[in-house]
């Protein structure tokens, strides 16, 4: 983290060890439900150098809207020492997630900054191991989204799993995972 605290002094900082229970609900208080406009993005990064680092903000300070902002997450330690097929969140030798969070206070403004996200995302795709974080994906990007998300081998074992406790697919209103029939 040395590179980065060298950087200047960051307006956040979520750098220090924590639960995962806590990580999840780092953002609640910042945005209460129904008062603005949200699109998020994730990937999972192969690297953070300074062309990775300088693709960012230089797009970040393009972004449409000043509530928009990204954050970078380190994975290693315990994270990676966990197997991909232990968990449902599947593999974890990735070194970053780069999440990509846009923030605005009018519909009339809805087209500018999803399309900013995903232009955003798709560029960064060569930068990326090809996967990303579930509680950040987009929407509307295509029906194969959990499963490229997620890899084939992790998604054909959740399918089965959710074939023999959900067969009739009831619990589809999120990321969903079809039942292997």
């Amino acid at each position: 983290m040395a590179p980065l605290r060298s950087f200047g002094a960051p307006l956040v900082d979520f750098s220090g060890r924590m639960p995962y229970r806590t990580i999840q609900s780092l953002y609640d208080g910042l945005f209460p439900k129904g008062r603005d406009r949200c699109y998020w993005k994730s990937t999972y990064l192969s690297r953070l150098d300074d062309e990775v680092i300088g693709e960012i903000t230089a797009r970040m300070a393009k972004r449409p809207s000043e509530m928009t902002f990204a954050s970078i997450w380190k994975f290693g330690g315990f994270v990676q020492r966990v197997a991909a097929d232990a968990t449902a969140f599947g593999d974890r030798s990735m070194p970053f997630m780069l999440s990509l969070d846009a923030i605005w206070p009018g519909a009339d403004e809805d087209d500018a900054n999803i399309s900013w996200v995903r232009s955003f995302w798709q560029d960064v795709q060569r930068y990326s191991t090809g996967r990303l974080y579930l509680n950040f994906p987009g929407h509307g990007e295509g029906a194969d989204l959990v499963r490229d998300a997620l890899g084939a081998e992790a998604y054909g074992r959740l399918a089965k799993i959710k074939h023999r406790y959900d067969p009739d697919n009831l619990f589809r209103l999120n990321q969903n995972i079809l039942p292997m029939h």
